[in-house]
């Protein structure tokens, strides 16, 4: 098999935290062109991963490179114009979550994804964690999902995610409940403002939401962007049988009339303690590499993203109560 030819437009931390590892474990995968403004951090990650072609200019590596997919990492504040350049270059292309800072950035990268013909995917990671797709895997095994909760809650003060929280970070976890759900047709939520001498004086930091699905499951979100820490979980209940998931480490299969539940673990499943396997980064890196081999669309192509983006503003739209 040929070697797949990666480019990078971005080398911040995300990028070198989680993507340029990744590619640089598959053999079959050459890094061959890096695009970033920061020339020392340019240097620096080129020179860490043996990149000989770096550029400032992403339009120059564009037209001058042979590649076969581009990785866009960066914030979402300026995403949206390189994402639709490199996909008018006729380039496939991986982006984060989220894909732009709004749904209807996300639709026109999907119509431009859709017109140039190529391959695309956004960094859902939560679909790719160990432990959540097997929780998934033993309770369907009973039947559909009857009924699915997310909590996903940080402390933060607001920065430039002010701009909106909902779809630019609370955004994965409502991702995972579209994919052990299906799709939302009804959604009834309360969006508030709490705390506004932290900062978060232009947007919502508290979101809750009962959403049902067009398969006839429930789906629960619980968000809050002023807790006490970071805390992230899911609950996913099916024919008796019940899954507590803490991603990426562990989770707790509950069937009725056990006593204790099945435990299984990230490390476990990976066979790794690398956040990168156990939160699913390294997989959803492989499978996007994969679908652009195959000529097929990944799970978490920007066409599906619009659904996603398009739920966050339904949640976005609930009742809104001013807090001080």
């Amino acid at each position: 098999m040929s070697s797949f030819r990666a480019a990078f437009i971005g080398a911040g931390s995300a990028a070198r935290g989680f993507h340029y590892p990744s590619l640089a474990r598959l053999d079959d995968v050459e890094i061959v062109a890096i695009a970033d403004l920061n020339e020392a951090l340019l240097a620096k990650t080129a020179d860490e991963y043996g990149v000989a072609a770096r550029y400032t200019d992403y339009r120059l590596m564009l037209a001058e490179q042979d590649i076969d997919a581009v990785w866009v990492i960066m914030p979402p504040m300026g995403l949206t114009p390189i994402a639709l350049d490199v996909l008018a270059a006729g380039k496939n292309l991986f982006i984060e979550k989220p894909a732009g800072l709004t749904s209807a950035d996300t639709r026109q990268m999907a119509a431009a994804a859709e017109a140039a013909g190529v391959i695309t995917a956004v960094g859902c990671n939560r679909r790719y964690s160990a432990v959540l797709r097997r929780a998934r895997e033993l309770v369907e095994e009973r039947g559909p999902i009857s009924a699915a909760m997310a909590e996903f809650h940080k402390n933060m003060e607001a920065t430039y995610y002010d701009l909106c929280i909902l779809h630019t970070d609370i955004v994965h976890v409502v991702d995972a409940l579209r994919w052990l759900l299906g799709e939302a047709v009804e959604v009834h939520s309360h969006a508030d403002r709490w705390y506004r001498h932290a900062g978060w004086e232009h947007s919502y930091n508290h979101f809750n939401a009962l959403i049902r699905f067009a398969e006839g499951g429930s789906g629960l979100l619980s968000a809050n962007r002023q807790a006490g820490h970071r805390y992230e979980k899911f609950e996913l209940h099916g024919a008796d049988i019940s899954a507590h998931v803490w991603a990426p480490n562990r989770a707790e299969i509950w069937r009725a009339g056990d006593s204790e539940p099945q435990v299984i673990t990230g490390a476990d499943l990976t066979g790794s303690e690398d956040p990168n396997d156990n939160y699913g980064y390294f997989t959803e890196n492989r499978e996007f590499i994969a679908a652009v081999r195959a000529g097929t669309q990944p799970q978490t192509c920007l066409a599906d993203n619009v659904h996603t983006m398009e739920l966050c503003d339904k949640i976005a739209a609930g009742a809104h109560v001013e807090r001080t």
